[in-house]
């Protein structure tokens, strides 16, 4: 396997990218950020956690079965909702994007697979584990959590 395939965290964060911009939506992962992120953003953060099996790759000493976790934060800035254009049916901006974050995880169908990983690395099985939600006086906070398992090609 390639040296840059042991970076299962960023080759696994290019992917979710990618699966990100299809659905319309700018995913900021830990590479792209050098200075302030918009008011308005979507980052994910990718966790490795351990070996899921004691299966190797072929011909091989190297594990292939892998969990890991997500967290997707969505950060939107407090507006009256006259002063910005929705989609049909959504109650706020922040709402829109929290929908569209789930609906593009939970609908990784094998295509999507094969388009935003075609590498190494991919997403076997993704599990929500929770949403948490905070409010200040600047902005509207959503966090979606899930499990991940992936694995090596």
């Amino acid at each position: 396997m390639d040296l840059i395939n042991y970076d299962f965290e960023s080759a696994m964060e290019q992917g979710f990218k990618s699966l990100f911009k299809t659905a319309g939506i700018d995913l900021y992962i830990a590479d792209d950020v050098d200075g302030d992120l918009p008011d308005e953003n979507v980052r994910i953060e990718l966790s490795v956690g351990g070996v899921m099996s004691n299966e190797h790759l072929k011909d091989s000493t190297i594990y292939n079965n892998y969990s890991g976790a997500i967290e997707i934060e969505i950060q939107t800035p407090r507006v009256a909702d006259d002063q910005v254009a929705l989609a049909f049916g959504f109650t706020s901006r922040h709402a829109e994007l929290v929908a569209t974050a789930r609906k593009a995880i939970e609908e990784i169908d094998a295509r999507s697979l094969c388009t935003n990983w075609p590498d190494a690395l991919s997403p076997t099985k993704i599990k929500p584990t929770g949403t948490e939600r905070d409010t200040d006086a600047e902005h509207r906070v959503t966090k979606l959590s899930y499990d991940l398992q992936f694995r090596i090609t």
